[in-house]
């Protein structure tokens, strides 16, 4: 068995997003407002 099924498995789950669309309710919405370092971006990105 694969170590890294996990992170492949939750890379296949968050591919599918659209990006921009999830990037215009991120601001809209003003989520990383408070963020300095652990955005909405970076956090689907490191997983």
């Amino acid at each position: 068995m694969d170590k890294n099924t996990l992170f492949s498995s939750f890379g296949k789950w968050v591919f599918p997003i659209n990006t921009e669309k999830l990037n215009e309710q991120v601001e809209y919405l003003k989520q990383d407002y408070y963020t300095k370092k652990l955005t909405t971006e970076v956090y689907l990105i490191t997983k």
